[in-house]
């Protein structure tokens, strides 16, 4: 055969991710769905696998190994996704709809959730995403990926970097086969990049706080923040009549919330770091512009470090967030877009 003259770039590759109605089927052409301000994204190779090798035999004529040796482990993979994207309302309530459930702001994960660890058939709340023209197998051909889960979100900031605007970053896996088809989207409702007409930025926001239990809030002077909310997604068992091994189905696992911020170092970012070394270290982390707003009522400042920057020393303040052990309905983080 011929040198192939087919190439992609991220130029020229649009990115959707679509709601689902059937588990391990890929989103229908009036699928709901969004245009993702995407600035880089990655995704595994298609037909993905690693080898499996038996021992050696021993003995006479067992120093190599013959074809019935190795095997293409297909029962267990899982192809990863990542999106790095910019953080308008939309994009950012869309996978918080894909992560803990709740896609309309103040976007709220509970210290209920996941209501439900088993994913498959009916449970199942799991999306496709669609890269336009990122399929190698002809010109112009998409390449979808069915039934992904998002294992992490993290939304960050920083005043110095990307114009200020807050980006986000999802992970999303799945255990079945991508798709090199189009789906000729028609109907239903479609969020475009054109209908998302505005970032939020860090050069925005109006307060930064970390409220002591009980206290008062210590207003800080925020350089960069970030977020991270992220669990753990495993496939469930193989179907060796379906393509490629389809997974049975998917376990998850409880929500991991962590994030940091880093300030400017003065008498209010002393006051909170030294707070978190008192016996009931429990504070309100809250970043804010108004519409834009994260809270996490119920968090613990980790250890803490120094910047020595020519502009001024800053404080590194990791922290923990949780929630009040005696209702699990209670808040453990929130995001709010409008």
């Amino acid at each position: 055969m011929a040198k192939s003259a087919l190439f992609q770039t991220s130029q020229q590759t649009n990115v959707l991710i679509a709601t689902e109605s059937t588990f391990g089927t890929k989103a229908a052409t009036g699928a709901a769905r969004i245009h993702m301000p995407v600035t880089s994204y990655s995704f595994s190779e298609v037909a993905n696998h690693t080898l499996a090798v038996a021992p050696f035999r021993a003995g006479a004529g067992g120093a190599t190994q013959s074809t019935e040796m190795v095997k293409a482990q297909r029962h267990d993979r899982m192809y990863e996704i990542t999106l790095e994207f910019m953080g308008s309302p939309q994009a950012i309530d869309r996978v918080c709809l894909a992560l803990f459930g709740d896609g309309a702001s103040p976007n709220i994960l509970l210290g209920s959730m996941p209501t439900t660890s088993n994913i498959s058939g009916s449970t199942a709340t799991p999306v496709t995403i669609y890269f336009d023209k990122g399929s190698a197998s002809a010109a112009n051909t998409a390449l979808s990926f069915a039934s992904c889960m998002c294992t992490s979100f993290t939304i960050s900031g920083d005043i110095g970097g990307n114009g200020g605007v807050i980006m986000g970053s999802a992970t999303f896996v799945t255990g079945f086969n991508p798709d090199k088809a189009n789906i000729s989207f028609s109907g239903g409702t479609e969020t475009t990049i054109a209908n998302q007409s505005s970032y939020f930025n860090m050069h925005d926001l109006s307060a930064t706080t970390i409220t002591p239990s009980g206290g008062s809030a210590e207003d800080l002077v925020l350089f960069s923040f970030e977020l991270n909310i992220a669990r753990a997604v495993n496939r469930v068992g193989f179907d060796t009549a379906a393509e490629g091994f389809a997974p049975l189905g998917y376990v998850v696992g409880g929500y991991e919330v962590t994030g940091s911020m880093t300030v400017k170092r003065d008498a209010e970012s002393d006051a909170a770091i030294t707070y978190a070394d008192t016996a009931e270290p429990v504070c309100a982390v809250s970043i804010t512009d108004g519409t834009f707003a994260i809270a996490a009522p119920k968090a613990i400042i980790d250890q803490s470090s120094i910047n020595f920057d020519e502009d001024g020393f800053k404080s590194v303040i990791p922290f923990r967030c949780t929630y009040d052990a005696a209702n699990t309905s209670n808040t453990v983080v929130s995001i709010a877009t409008s």
